[in-house]
C-alpha cells in the first residue's frame, strides 16, 4: 500500500536521510543520463576544453559539465568523446579532488594525453594538501579560514573552532575524494604519459587564458599546468 505525502514526510521526520546520500543518488542519476544523451548527440569539435566548467561558462571555450553545460560529459566514464590529438588545451578549476585516484583521475588523464595536440597543455587546480596540513599546524587552519571569507564573506563554521575548515575541504559533504599536493599530482600526471609538469599560480593560467574570470584562491589551491 503507498504511503501518503503526510506519512512520507511523518517518516523523513523520524528517519531523517543523510543530504550526502541524497547528493550521491542525485549525482549518480545525472551520470546516467549524461552516458545516454551522448550517445544521441554528435560529438563537438573543440581545441579549448573547460572541464567541469560548473556556473563558469568561459567565451570561446566548450564549457563542459556532468549536466547544464554546453556539452554533458560524465567524467568519471573512463573515456572521453573527443578525437585524438584534436584539443589544444583544457582547463579543470577544482575538479580533480571529486574523483577517485586510481578509478577514475587516472584513467581521465590519459584520455586527456591522447585528446591533446603534441604542444597542448593541461592546466589543473585544486585544494592543495600541503598549504591545508601547514595551516592546520600552524594556526589551526586560520589562513584557510580567513582566505575562505575573503571570497565568501557569509561562510561560516557555524560556530565550530576553526580547525574544522580541513574538514571541509578534505570532505566538502561527501564531495571531495582526494586532495593532491605537488608531488601527488606530478606522479598522477607522469603515471598518464605526461612528461612535462610545472607548479603555476593562478595569475600564469590568466596570463595565457584572461578570459577566465579570476577565482583569488591562490591560498588554499594547487595549480599546475602539464604537457605531453
Amino acid at each position: 500500500m503507498a504511503l501518503t505525502s503526510l506519512a512520507r514526510r511523518a517518516v523523513l521526520r523520524t528517519y531523517p536521510v543523510d543530504q550526502r546520500t541524497l547528493s550521491g543518488i542525485r549525482y549518480e542519476a545525472a551520470r546516467v543520463k549524461a552516458l545516454v544523451t551522448a550517445r544521441l548527440r554528435r560529438t563537438p569539435d573543440a581545441e579549448l576544453l573547460h572541464l567541469g566548467c560548473g556556473g563558469r561558462r568561459v567565451e570561446g571555450w566548450l564549457n563542459c559539465d556532468l549536466s547544464g553545460s554546453d556539452y554533458d560529459i560524465d567524467l568519471m566514464a573512463g573515456r572521453l568523446p573527443f578525437r585524438t590529438g584534436s584539443v589544444r588545451a583544457v582547463v579543470m578549476q577544482h575538479v580533480i579532488e571529486h574523483l577517485e585516484l586510481r578509478e577514475h583521475l587516472l584513467p581521465l588523464l590519459t584520455e586527456l594525453r591522447r585528446v591533446l595536440t603534441d604542444d597542448g597543455a593541461v592546466w589543473l587546480s585544486c585544494p592543495d594538501l600541503e598549504k591545508v596540513c601547514v595551516s592546520y599546524v600552524e594556526d589551526r587552519g586560520r589562513t584557510l579560514l580567513e582566505d575562505r571569507r575573503s571570497r565568501y564573506p557569509a561562510f561560516t563554521l557555524g560556530g565550530v573552532p576553526t580547525q574544522h575548515i580541513v574538514n571541509d575541504l578534505f570532505h566538502q559533504r561527501g564531495g571531495h575524494r582526494n586532495l593532491f599536493d605537488f608531488d601527488l599530482l606530478t606522479w598522477a600526471l607522469e603515471e598518464a604519459g605526461f612528461s612535462k609538469v610545472e607548479r603555476v599560480k593562478e595569475g600564469d593560467l590568466l596570463s595565457v587564458f584572461p578570459e577566465f574570470p579570476e577565482r583569488h584562491d591562490d591560498a588554499q589551491s594547487l595549480y599546475v599546468v602539464a604537457q605531453p
